[in-house]
């Protein structure tokens, strides 16, 4: 009985070992993640900048397309 105690305990160690060695990998990638996230932060806003950009240049086309539609008799 006192074997397997003492055995159970050393897995319990071994086990609870790994379990730290995991989760500080787990770690380890989530701040690897973080940091290449934040590596292509400037590209995302770049490309938020050029799709602001498209918009903004349309939008002028869309106001006059309108004020035209409002202009123009009606059928």
């Amino acid at each position: 009985m006192i074997d397997s105690k003492v055995e159970l305990e050393r897995k319990i160690e071994v086990l609870e070992t790994r379990l730290a060695e995991l989760k500080s990998r787990l770690q380890e990638i989530q701040t690897a993640e973080q940091h290449e996230a934040i590596d292509h932060l400037d590209e995302h806003l770049q490309s938020i900048d050029q799709e602001y950009e498209v918009i903004r240049n349309f939008w002028p086309m869309v106001v006059r397309e309108l004020k035209e539609l409002i202009k123009s008799p009606k059928l």
